[in-house]
This record gives structure tokens, C-alpha cells and sequence, in this order.
């Protein structure tokens, strides 16, 4: 862990916590990961034999985040879909049939993974009180990712999964999923909340869950690639996959488990 890493760590988290606040700047941000993120699934599905129309994969990405932000999802969504599936298919047929059908199933997924799960992290934000709830996930997200990291490698012993991703271990991911439900809880329970505790405990365990899924998902994509960083984009933390992998699923349980809990 050197001086340099945490620090732009700790600057990306600045940066995107009081994007919080600022409704039109978070959905900027989201926007941007979106994006970068298409161009750095782009280059894993190359090196995994497959392909990515980018075109499509950074439009559709693009305009699922729009659609949240105006909150026009419940209209357009169904239309959009059938339109991703249109231009995966053309974009397809003009890039030639050498992997038709890989490229298809790529960019299609690519526009799901990196537009419609991040997606709800901005749908979260436009909620009555959206900004503490993505607060709320941000800080359990956080709390996963940074006791994971340092009791894994501080105490990590029993490989969590070593094919898929050499340096966890289940020690990190036991410390972390404990640590981040005793904090998301408490943040849950302030005024800025007021969620029963259950609610809390549920929300903060779910989140945890969803953002080590999230990390391993990304690390599965990789090692498909045969690469240890999805970019070099964020210096010492490797590409916007790498630092924002945890989100993609952690938004979209959050947002089922509100929309459970009558909050949506």
C-alpha cells in the first residue's frame, strides 16, 4: 500500500461523495464510468476472443444513465432494449461474421452490466432522500472494499478464490461483510435515515453481499482476459472497472430492497 495509492484513493472518494450532493454532478460522474467502462470492456472482450461494437455498448450505457436521471425509465426502457438489440445485431452484420455471435451477446451484455445496473445508482439518487441512500450505499460499499483490502492482506490466509482472484481471502471478505453491516447499520439508524434496524441490518448485509459479488465479477472478466487491470486510467488502481466494479450490483439490490420496502 504506498502513499501515493491512498492518496488518489482518498481523492476519487472526494470527489465522488460530494458528487453526492449534487444531483446533476453524480449522474455526470455515473455517466463517465459508464463510458470509460464500455472502452475498457471493449478491450477485455478483445482479449478474451470476442467483441464489443463500442457504438452501441457506449450509447446504450449512455442513455440508460439519461433515462434514470430524468426519471424516465418505467417509459422508455422497453423501447431502448428493443433498440440496443437492433443496433447490436446491425453493428454486428457491418463488422463482419468472424464472432457474429459473441460480439452480439458481448455488446448487448455490455450495455446491461455497465448502463442499466449503474443505472440504479442514479435512479437511488433521484429518490425523496436519494441523496443519504446513496450515501448510505456508498459508505457500506466503501467500508467492504477498504476492511477487505487491508484484513486481507494483513491476516489473509485461506484464498477466498484463488483462480478468480488471487489476493482475496476469506478472512477479508468475512471482516469486511461484518464491518460494513456494523457501520452501514448505524448509519442506517441516524436521522438522516431513520431506518428500523432490521431494515438496516437487511440493507447494510445485501450491499456488502452485492459489492464483493460485484469485485469478483469484474475479476472474473479479467483473468477471462488473461489481464491483472481492466485500464490504467486511475493511477495505482488500475481502470474505472477496477474502482467502481463494487457499484454496478450494489446499486440495483439497493434499489430492490427499497422498492421492497415501499421507499421507491
Amino acid at each position: 500500500m504506498s502513499a501515493r495509492r491512498i492518496a488518489v484513493g482518498l481523492l476519487v472518494a472526494v470527489v465522488g461523495i460530494g458528487s453526492i450532493f449534487w444531483a446533476p454532478a453524480f449522474g455526470l460522474l455515473v455517466l463517465c464510468i459508464a463510458i470509460g467502462g464500455s472502452f475498457e470492456f471493449a478491450q477485455l472482450a478483445r482479449r478474451a476472443g470476442a467483441d464489443v461494437s463500442l457504438p452501441v455498448a457506449i450509447g446504450g450505457s449512455s442513455v440508460y444513465v439519461a433515462l434514470a436521471f430524468f426519471q424516465q425509465m418505467n417509459r422508455y426502457e422497453h423501447g431502448l432494449i428493443a433498440l440496443v438489440a437492433v443496433a447490436a445485431v446491425t453493428f454486428g452484420l457491418a463488422q463482419g461474421l468472424d464472432h457474429f455471435g459473441s460480439r452480439v451477446g458481448w455488446t448487448v451484455f455490455a450495455v446491461l452490466y455497465l448502463g442499466k445496473l449503474l443505472s440504479y445508482m442514479v435512479v437511488v439518487r433521484q429518490l425523496h432522500n436519494g441523496a443519504m441512500f446513496t450515501l448510505w450505499i456508498v459508505v457500506v460499499v466503501v467500508v467492504t472494499d477498504v476492511v477487505g483490502m487491508f484484513v486481507g492482506l494483513r491476516y489473509g490466509r485461506h484464498k477466498l478464490w484463488a483462480q478468480l482472484s488471487p489476493s482475496k481471502t476469506w478472512e477479508g471478505a468475512f471482516a469486511a461483510f461484518v464491518a460494513a453491516c456494523v457501520v452501514g447499520v448505524a448509519f442506517g439508524l441516524t436521522s438522516y435515515i431513520g431506518a428500523t434496524w432490521p431494515f438496516a441490518l437487511a440493507f447494510s448485509a445485501v450491499i456488502a453481499f452485492a459489492a464483493q459479488v460485484g469485485d469478483l465479477t469484474e475479476s472474473a472478466f479479467k483473468r477471462d482476459a488473461h489481464v491483472k487491470d481492466s485500464g490504467q486510467l486511475i493511477a495505482d488502481h488500475g481502470g474505472v472497472l477496477d474502482r467502481f466494479d463494487s457499484y454496478a450490483l450494489a446499486g440495483a439490490a439497493a434499489y430492490v430492497l427499497l422498492l421492497w420496502a415501499g421507499r421507491v
